[in-house]
């Protein structure tokens, strides 16, 4: 169980994302990002859901327990299940914590996760041989808010 606070987040809160997709094969970042696009463009309705994200799904519910119910004003990050991905956006001060715990969830339970922001995809177990690294992440929020003028 995480100790995130079940609160109301901040509209103009920066988040740091990621998407978690099934995957057949192995695919690099240039890959991972059209098959997104493709994904977020795509008109879902009427397609049957990919119940390959069903375990992530529960991993994570099991980690944030009430996420998956919860609507969006009283979760701790952003948690969008589609019918064939999944959108997890981060608040950035708990940043770090919860892609871990989504690069763990995604590779342990056969799913692919990919970091736009950082444009790295991590693929599954047996495909890699451990979860996304979040190596980078903290770096990456610097860079971001150096650019921030206000």
């Amino acid at each position: 169980m995480r100790s995130l606070p079940l609160t109301v987040p901040e509209v103009d809160r920066v988040l740091h994302e990621l998407i978690v997709f099934p995957v057949d094969a192995p695919l690099t970042a240039d890959e991972a990002a059209a098959v997104i696009e493709k994904l977020a463009d795509g008109w879902q309705i009427g397609l049957r859901r990919d119940h390959r994200l069903d375990a992530f799904e529960a991993k994570i519910e099991e980690a944030f327990p009430g996420i998956l119910k919860a609507d969006e004003a009283h979760r701790p990050f952003e948690f969008d299940a589609m019918r064939h991905h999944v959108f997890v956006g981060i608040p950035w001060e708990s940043a770090e914590m919860v892609a871990t715990i989504v690069a763990e969830a995604a590779w342990s339970t056969g799913v692919a996760v990919f970091d736009p922001d950082r444009h790295l995809v991590g693929l599954p177990s047996p495909m890699a041989d451990a979860p996304l690294s979040v190596a980078g992440i903290a770096d990456h929020m610097v860079s971001t808010s150096d650019d921030d003028p206000g």
